[in-house]
């Protein structure tokens, strides 16, 4: 009897990793850690940067909300994930809804005494982000392009956790993150297209379920065009090796989109491998923050 117990209890832990996706809550972690030392403070100054322990409240607190807004998105998506991805919701079928729904609440419930510790501001900026989360996977996700840029903005948002700490004050870091959420927007089009069965039998008003996959595809390579803007502001108004990034990274999405060629609709696995190039972008956006270190910029 023991044994069952133990096995269901490990089975559950499995579950709960699959629902709250920790490989992404990892990466926003990273992210903030890096920006925190290459951006807002002396990258010289790191063991004082990382002596700060509102610092890593802060990073905790932002790893817990994202985690609840994963548990809140998977508990609204349950249905239309056993159409998606039945495979890859195995393990989320063996947690109840109850179970989910207090996962949520328990993880929101630390993040904001997390943010009380910090100050009211910082608890203001993780319950205004958890509404957003909600709102997102209760609302707006079914809304056609709204979804999509409400993602890409909720997305990016941990980052301003650490801005708002610091002191944003330099409008190239601006730049950049604009260029990331074109990049996230572009992701979310992405994803929604390898979703459109499930969105079309549940009633999900997204954009490939609204205009088509073609239409959607041709948003996508405009929106790589697009992301090219503020990629070459960013590099007019700074100098070191990173003005280059958001351009390369914008070289290879429309590189991918050319040799992958998503909008082939006997070739629909083009979309899912292009999704894979679309992360491993973000991944390398992120693994450039170090070379902030180095730059200048003209602009502040």
């Amino acid at each position: 009897m023991v044994g069952k117990k133990r096995y269901s209890t490990t089975l559950k832990g499995i579950a709960l990793l699959s629902v709250v996706r920790w490989y992404n809550i990892l990466l926003m972690i990273i992210a903030q850690y890096l920006a925190s030392i290459f951006i807002m403070n002396d990258p010289r100054e790191y063991l004082h940067t990382l002596w700060d322990w509102r610092l890593h409240l802060i990073v905790l607190a932002s790893g817990l909300v994202v985690a609840s807004g994963f548990i809140i998105n998977s508990y609204y998506d349950m249905e239309k994930d056993l159409v998606n991805r039945p495979n890859q919701t195995l393990f989320e079928r063996i947690l109840k809804k109850s179970e989910i729904l207090q996962l949520y609440l328990f993880f929101n419930f630390v993040a904001s005494a997390i943010g009380l510790l910090i100050s009211l501001r910082a608890f203001a900026f993780f319950a205004v982000y958890a509404a957003g989360l909600w709102l997102y996977s209760h609302k707006f996700k079914k809304i056609t392009l709204l979804g999509n840029v409400a993602a890409a903005a909720l997305s990016i948002l941990p980052f301003f956790a650490v801005f708002f700490y610091y002191g944003l004050q330099r409008i190239d870091v601006v730049l950049y993150v604009c260029f990331l959420v074109f990049v996230e927007v572009i992701r979310n089009l992405t994803k929604d297209v390898e979703a459109l069965k499930g969105d079309m039998i549940y009633g999900y008003q997204t954009l490939p379920a609204v205009w088509g996959v073609n239409k959607t595809t041709q948003l996508i390579y405009g929106l790589i065009g697009l992301s090219a803007m503020p990629a070459a502001m960013f590099a007019l108004s700074n100098i070191g090796w990173v003005r280059f990034v958001p351009l390369a990274l914008t070289g290879i999405m429309g590189l991918t989109a050319f040799i992958l060629k998503p909008s082939d609709e006997e070739n629909p696995v083009g979309y899912t491998r292009f999704n894979y190039a679309i992360k491993t972008v973000i991944v390398l956006s992120i693994l450039a923050i170090p070379l902030f270190g180095q730059a200048r910029s003209f602009l502040g």
